[in-house]
């Protein structure tokens, strides 16, 4: 009688039991076209391809100078951390052969950032860099000098 229920509830606990993650239901089949996966680049709608379906001769003395490196603690505030990228070989492919096979040089918005003017002297609280209106402080809205109230007992 046993093992004639644990026979029974066993698929039950089995399916109870299992991890939560999306490959078990087969999720992991995309959205997209099959023949589309497997002929196209996957940023072939962001950046323009090359065409040639090989990959290229580079070694990593050959694309180690793409990758971004400028000075540490700009007043300009420039960092490695580029926005807009020209291509995804960035000089960090593994391995070098894929560095130029795939893309072209993509047309791009410039990097440079421009930090903000100072905040101007409106009333309303300042919550960062904005300021809230006027009505949703609670309370005396705070002075020239932008300091909220002190609270005393």
């Amino acid at each position: 009688m046993i093992i004639l229920s644990s026979l029974v509830i066993e698929p039950f606990i089995k399916k109870y039991l299992q991890e939560g993650y999306s490959n078990y239901k087969g999720a992991l089949v995309g959205t997209r076209d099959y023949p589309s996966v497997v002929d196209k680049p996957l940023l072939g709608e962001s950046f323009p391809l090359i065409g040639k379906n090989n990959v290229s001769d580079n070694n990593y003395s050959d694309i180690w100078w793409h990758y971004p490196i400028f000075k540490v603690g700009s007043y300009a505030q420039v960092t490695n951390n580029l926005q807009y990228q020209r291509n995804p070989d960035d000089g960090k492919c593994s391995t070098a052969e894929f560095c130029g096979a795939l893309y072209k040089d993509n047309e791009i918005h410039t990097n440079v950032s421009h930090p903000l003017p100072p905040v101007p002297d409106t009333p309303g609280t300042r919550v960062g860099y904005y300021r809230t209106p006027d009505d949703l402080f609670l309370g005396p809205q705070p002075g020239p000098l932008l300091e909220l109230p002190a609270f005393t007992s």
